[in-house]
Parts: C-alpha cells; sequence; structure tokens
C-alpha cells in the first residue's frame, strides 16, 4: 500500500504509494505520514517530498477529496517542494485537481521530480 523514508542529510522524505484504496488504508496513510511529518519539524520546519506513485492508480472521488483535505493541513505547515511521480495522464489529471498548493508539481518522470525538488538548493525558512 505505502512505504516511508526519510533522509535526513537531504531532508527528504520518499514514499511510495500502491494500488487501489479503501478509506481505511487512507486513514493509515494520514497516520503514518503524520507521525514521521511530526518527527521531521522537530528538527527541520520545511522537508522536500517525493512520492512515487507510479503504481498508485486513479483513485475514487472519496479518496482524492480525503487527500485534497489532508495535504490542506499539511502543506500549511510545510513549505518545502513536494514532487509526484505518476504513471499515466490520468494520474497527473486527478492528482492536479486535488492538490493544486503552489509547492506541490506533479512529474512522469523520476529524474524530472529530482531536479525540480532541489534546483535552487534553498529550503524556505
Amino acid at each position: 500500500m505505502f512505504d516511508f523514508s526519510y533522509d535526513p542529510d537531504r531532508n527528504l522524505m520518499r514514499l511510495v504509494q500502491e494500488d487501489y484504496w479503501s478509506l481505511a488504508d487512507f486513514r493509515a496513510f494520514e497516520s503514518e505520514f503524520t507521525k514521521l511529518h511530526t518527527t521531521i519539524r522537530r528538527t527541520n520546519q520545511n522537508y522536500r517530498v517525493l512520492a512515487d506513485c507510479r503504481h498508485f492508480p486513479v483513485q475514487s472521488a472519496a479518496i482524492s477529496e480525503a487527500f485534497g483535505a489532508f495535504f490542506d493541513m499539511i502543506m500549511a505547515e510545510n513549505k518545502g517542494h513536494y514532487a509526484i511521480v505518476v504513471g499515466s495522464m490520468l494520474n497527473k489529471l486527478q492528482a492536479k485537481r486535488a492538490l493544486p498548493q503552489p509547492h506541490v508539481q506533479i512529474f512522469t518522470d523520476p529524474d524530472e521530480a529530482m531536479t525540480w525538488l532541489f534546483e535552487d538548493g534553498r529550503m524556505p525558512a
């Protein structure tokens, strides 16, 4: 379903999301993400995220709405770049619609996503 890791030297959270989710799956993801978010913010106000969603199919409207509400809260606290790598144009459209925050970008190429995450070498204060 999902997996998280954090590289403190690069101030980068990585996550992988896969499969079609129920609301219970989303709530488990939300809980784990929030725990890691809170831990990171003890030492870094903002951090980068690379989300590999290439095997995360288009989700239900309920899951899309849940992501939108969750990201409104998380991205209000974390001003670091958040790159999402998707596997299809339909996924890209759904992600853009659900996550319109200015520091979230959607990619189909992981290398382009990493370049964007580190392009200016700075993090917001």
